[in-house]
């Protein structure tokens, strides 16, 4: 009998990880073991080579009507839409559709001209500076998940932007923009919808029988899980009622998933040059190389490369990657919003904890006067985005965000690892473990009430098609964006003031001191422009 349950044992093991150790299976299993018959939960599908070696599902897909998730239930992916989309502009060029460093105006003649082209390489690396249509359309009041947003109206915002969030080519930043415009030049070329298009060209060679892009969020698609927020006993549903896609909007499962990935080792169906372009890492004008290719992130996990993309839409998260030296593939999608990082535990039980440098920490530090100390207090805006951080001479002390900052030199001062560099007496260079950037000081803020009065009234952005009413209440500005909707404006500095939401209002004057506008900055959109009417 023993003999027989050691054999019924091992059978089971096998059957559920292949030649996985159990180890691996037990931490895999409690990692995701948080989600259960009471909660949202996830699909998680690991493959090595040919052996599939997890491939399980926890929480529930329904929680009005209790339906658990499984290995085949459909979750809508997110960004990891992207390297479809690109795929397919990718196979256009390689049959001569189109050139990569083609003027993206030949295909999308809306879009207004701005002082340099942009082409569609930039599309694909995230390098255009185009604002992001959703970041744009925020700023009327309706957020993503709040209204439905279409292809239509979507190029409708970006063909209304009359200026970039910077030179194209000259830097990265994330921006859907680009993928949404991607996925209308693909339907423009090709004749065909995006879904039709990579149906015949991808999902259906693959095999890929439960992927499926959602262009029309009505439609009722048996076996997906609704999306939710929330935690514990106080869930909501958080649903992606729009229909654009191409920068997101793939609807799929981790099996169907791991099929795609597996071109990243074949390139079948794609052929060797698309496959090389998708894992292409991108550069900016000046050279330098950045981790984003056609669609993929292209990085490390202790000297192991790994090309993925995370996934984040409404109540919907995912995440899928591969790793060429182990011919490891991982797929997770769920119907949490608080799933959070995941995936980075996943890959930690298979090649460790992320190895990272540690800063060497200076040793040598001097003492400033009281006047030097002085000269560095004061607030300071980010020259190329909306940033800004305080310094504070309180109590002898230096203060920035409630840490005392030491003194490398008269022009440099450190606080863990980040250093404040002075280059002139109005700039200085902050420098951090994760980059660097220009800041420049800006005057105080003028808290007395006939100052704020000047910014009360109308303003009108034809760019986003809103209309904002500033009034003054208690010494306080407070922004009306539409019934229901209000935020209290706080001062950063001299005509500079910033939300609830932490977007960022800058008021612009005349040569006389006037009001007449003002900019708007947010996560993906900078600067964009609002015209006082009095």
């Amino acid at each position: 009998m023993k003999i027989i349950v050691a054999i019924l044992t091992a059978w089971i093991t096998t059957s559920v990880s292949g030649a996985q150790p159990i180890d691996t299976v037990k931490q895999l299993d409690a990692l995701f073991s948080r989600w259960n018959n009471a909660t949202p939960g996830a699909a998680i599908a690991i493959q090595r080579g040919e052996n599939l070696i997890y491939n399980k599902a926890f929480g529930l897909s329904d929680l009005e009507h209790n339906v658990p998730n499984t290995p085949e239930t459909i979750f809508e992916s997110g960004s990891v839409a992207k390297q479809f989309t690109a795929a397919a502009i990718l196979m256009l060029a390689v049959d001569g559709q189109l050139n990569l460093q083609d003027d993206i105006r030949k295909f999308i003649p809306e879009l207004p001209v701005y002082d340099a082209p942009i082409t569609i390489q930039h599309l694909l690396n995230h390098t255009s500076g185009l604002k992001d249509w959703g970041s744009v359309g925020a700023l009327t009041g309706w957020p993503r998940t709040t209204r439905v947003y279409t292809q239509a109206l979507a190029l409708d915002i970006m063909s209304k932007q009359t200026s970039l969030n910077f030179k194209p080519g000259s830097k990265y930043s994330y921006s859907n923009s680009n993928y949404s415009l991607l996925a209308t030049i693909v339907e423009r070329v090709s004749k065909k919808s995006l879904a039709q298009f990579t149906d015949s060209v991808f999902f259906k060679p693959l095999g890929m029988h439960h992927t499926q892009w959602r262009d029309n969020f009505r439609e009722v698609v048996p076996d997906r899980a609704i999306a939710y927020s929330g935690h514990e006993n106080n869930y909501r549903q958080l649903m992606p009622f729009e229909n654009i896609h191409g920068h997101g909007g793939l609807l799929t499962t981790t099996g169907d998933l791991l099929k795609w990935n597996k071109l990243l080792e074949t390139k079948t169906i794609v052929g060797e040059t698309v496959a090389q372009w998708r894992i292409q890492k991108g550069k900016v004008n000046d050279g330098t190389e950045i981790s984003y290719a056609a669609g993929l992130f292209i990085g490390e996990v202790n000297e192991y490369l790994e090309i993925s993309h995370s996934g984040a839409t409404a109540g919907y998260r995912a995440w899928l990657a591969y790793y060429p030296q182990k011919k490891l593939s991982i797929a997770i999608l769920s119907n949490d919003a608080g799933m959070g990082g995941i995936w980075q535990q996943v890959a930690a039980i298979f090649f460790g904890p992320p190895v990272q440098s540690v800063p060497v920490k200076p040793t040598h530090f001097i003492t400033l006067g009281e006047d030097q100390k002085k000269a560095w207090s004061g607030v300071y805006k980010l020259v190329d985005g909306f940033d800004v951080i305080r310094l504070e001479y309180h109590d002898t002390k230096l203060i920035s965000n409630g840490h005392e900052l030491s003194a490398l030199h008269q022009d440099t001062l450190y606080h863990d690892h980040f250093y404040w560099i002075r280059t002139s007496p109005k700039e200085i260079i902050l420098k951090t473990p994760r980059g660097m950037g220009t800041y420049e000081q800006m005057e105080d803020a003028d808290l007395k009430t006939e100052s704020l009065r000047q910014f009360t009234g109308l303003y009108f952005s034809a760019e986003a098609d809103a209309t904002y009413r500033i009034t003054l209440a208690e010494k306080s500005l407070t922004l009306h964006i539409m019934p229901g909707l209000v935020q209290v404006l706080t001062p950063l500095y001299r005509n500079g003031f910033r939300d609830e939401d932490f977007n960022h209002y800058e008021f612009k004057k005349d040569k006389k001191g006037k009001v007449i506008g003002l900019e708007v900055s947010t996560g993906r959109a900078l600067n964009v422009p609002f015209k006082k009417n009095y």
